[in-house]
């Protein structure tokens, strides 16, 4: 293995609530009540494809031109509230410095928006970590689809078959496996152990703080 490919939300931070605050508010505006678990089992998919499945899921059925702008929205509305700070999930700052003093290439692959991205490696120190970044703006297709790992993997000029992932959420276990990649899957997201389990990741961790458990990746 010559590089690991993380996820954000979920893998380095937990901004669930903020994630479902400014969905909630967006969809307010067209008669939805989000529920948690509206949001939750659509975890990884890009913003547009969330709303967009979210409205038909409620009878209202939008165009692709008005689900990117209520992504839009979406993501100005986030961004504001995470301006009052971001916290690495534990484990997070160790592991990133252990995999790039063994000369590990580094990625960040989001489903986020670039704005939110660049917003999270400002807030908290990061970039300094990542050798490649790509977010849900560059792809066309969300997670399940193994695009978003496989054009970071471009950028990182290294074969899918020699990076691994670390993935929170069943749509981006399955996207890494569908990239040929290997997968860590770690439960600090809002998938429960045994929905991971069931996917079949190479490794399965309560946090990132277990790594030492991996005697070779």
């Amino acid at each position: 293995m010559k590089a690991v490919i993380f996820d954000k939300d979920g893998v380095l931070i937990e901004t669930f609530e903020l994630h479902f605050k400014s969905h909630y508010m967006v969809l307010a505006e067209f008669g939805v009540k989000l529920k948690k678990e509206d949001l939750i089992k659509r975890y990884g998919m890009k913003i547009s494809e969330i709303l967009r499945d979210i409205m038909k899921q409620y009878g209202k059925n939008v165009s692709e031109t008005t689900a990117k702008r209520m992504a839009s929205k979406k993501v100005k509305i986030y961004v504001k509230l995470a301006e009052k700070g971001l916290e690495l999930l534990p484990g997070v700052e160790e592991f990133l410095k252990f995999l790039k003093n063994k000369g590990y290439k580094i990625g960040l692959a989001s489903s986020d928006s670039k704005k939110t991205l660049l917003q999270f490696l400002k807030l908290t120190k990061t970039g300094k970590f990542f050798d490649a970044n790509i977010s849900g703006d560059e792809i066309k297709n969300g997670k399940p689809n193994p695009e978003i790992f496989l054009e970071c993997a471009k950028k990182l000029r290294i074969k899918p078959e020699e990076c691994i992932v670390v993935e929170d959420s069943v749509h981006g276990v399955e996207a890494t496996k569908r990239a040929g990649m290997k997968c860590i899957a770690v439960t600090t997201g809002q998938t429960s152990r045994e929905e991971l389990q069931k996917m079949k990741p190479d490794w399965l961790l309560n946090t990132l703080e277990e790594f030492n458990n991996i005697e070779e990746l």
